[in-house]
């Protein structure tokens, strides 16, 4: 290791936690850059109480509100398809493309973003985080939920908490290492400054959106729903999820997939009958649609890639006899300018 890295890492790790009561002579740019520096003296060398540092900095060092900033109008673009879904190359990606195939379809399929190794280390991570959660004592490294000090954001993020450990799901934001991971491997392959591009502004997560899936073969539904629903009924949002497959699973897989319905929508569906949640539609909603828009159940290989918004229709998909559980990031990015009430915000 170089005398600079160890220079850092020294550093860094000598100062308090970034907090405006224990350190009042720190500015949000000093943050940002010590937020930087531990990052970069991560890769070099991991370490468990930097980690739960970089953590708790990206909780505290959120990007400025940013009022009336705005994403940069579509442009239409020839797009290829592949499985119904617009698709492009790693190579081509860009906001151009996100925003030309989501004024279409509603989605961009991005597949080989992740090579075999990448994608068996951040398997192997939720994998772990997840066999934290019974663990005693627990390991901080991978189960070490933040301390919130605002109580509403805390039981919010609580109940976020509960509902994905139900359906199969883990808060990166709990397992400080699995989230370094998954946050270097978006900013390694692009995805921070795309979504930096695609926003408009600096882009912020949500610690309650920021999932580590584990899916099982069996188990229970969310149902149809738009992620938006839940979001942003009251306001506008603006947002970009990555969502990352770590699984072969789809369509001619052992292994739990998504349905979607392709269609560029900009407004909400309520339920007009029975259904899993006050915010998902029930199966004969969806219906409607086949006749008109592609509904499909794409085959995703580990290492794909799937952008798409808070408009997007979809579900988990799975049939009987599935044996694999799936893997998968989900980590949604917002405007801060536009982000969700009722969310704690974490920096990108």
């Amino acid at each position: 290791m170089c005398n600079k890295i160890r220079k850092a890492i020294r550093s860094v790790l000598g100062k308090p936690p970034a907090s405006t009561s224990e350190n009042p002579a720190s500015t949000p740019g000093d943050d940002v850059q010590v937020l930087r520096d531990l990052i970069a003296a991560n890769r070099v060398e991991p370490d468990q109480q930097r980690e739960i540092r970089i953590r708790d900095l990206r909780l505290t060092t959120v990007p400025a509100t940013m009022r009336g900033a705005q994403s940069v109008a579509n442009e239409a673009l020839p797009l290829r398809y592949e499985q119904s879904m617009p698709t492009c190359s790693p190579a081509e990606l860009s906001a151009k493309m996100v925003r030309a195939a989501f004024a279409e379809p509603g989605c961009l399929y991005v597949p080989g973003v992740l090579g075999a190794a990448e994608v068996e280390e951040l398997r192997v991570a939720i994998e772990t985080a997840h066999a934290s959660w019974d663990e005693k004592p627990r390991n901080p490294c991978w189960r070490n939920p933040p301390k919130i000090p605002n109580r509403e954001d805390a039981t919010k993020l609580a109940g976020a908490r509960s509902m994905a450990h139900d359906i199969g799901g883990f808060l990166a934001v709990d397992s400080p290492r699995a989230l370094f991971k998954s946050c270097d491997m978006l900013e390694r392959h692009g995805l921070v400054d795309l979504a930096r591009n695609v926003l408009g502004e600096a882009p912020a997560f949500s610690a309650s959106k920021f999932v580590l899936w584990r899916v099982p073969s069996v188990g229970p539904e969310a149902g149809w729903h738009q992620d938006g629903r839940f979001l942003g009924d009251k306001h506008e949002i603006r947002s970009l999820n990555v969502w990352t497959a770590l699984t072969d699973c789809g369509q001619g897989e052992d292994a739990p997939g998504m349905e979607l319905v392709l269609e560029n929508l900009d407004y909400y569906l309520t339920a007009t009958e029975e259904s899993h949640f006050d915010w998902s539609v029930s199966d004969r909603q969806v219906d409607s649609f086949r006749a008109r828009v592609p509904v499909v159940v794409p085959r995703f290989k580990a290492g794909d890639m799937l952008l798409f918004d808070h408009w997007l229709l979809h579900r988990s998909w799975r049939i009987p006899g599935m044996t694999t559980q799936r893997y998968a990031i989900e980590s949604w990015f917002f405007a801060p300018s536009a982000f969700p009430g009722g969310r704690v915000p974490m920096r990108a």
